[in-house]
């Protein structure tokens, strides 16, 4: 699959690090996600995981309140149609 950035100034960026470093732009791209994979992810505050929590409840109760029992129905028959009864693709 190929990727397209629409970012030029970016696109720059990876095109001068190649060649700098002998490397051609998925070479540096490849990299830079090495190095992000190995960096440790963020810690989120507890006052943002409960600003986050807030939020999904709140579309979750949304969409309790909206969906009618055809959509329900309608929702169940596609999912007995994807899986089988163990929870697996069909």
């Amino acid at each position: 699959m190929a990727i397209t950035l629409r970012n030029k100034p970016l696109e720059e960026r990876i095109k001068r690090i190649g060649r700098q470093r002998g490397l051609g732009p998925s070479a540096v791209i490849a990299r830079a996600i090495e190095a992000f994979e190995k960096a440790p992810a963020e810690k989120l505050s507890p006052e943002e995981i409960a600003r986050r929590e807030t939020i999904l409840d709140a579309i979750i109760a949304r969409a309790r309140a909206e969906l009618t029992d055809e959509d329900r129905a309608a929702m169940k028959a596609v999912e007995d149609d994807m899986y089988d009864e163990l929870g697996l693709p069909k």
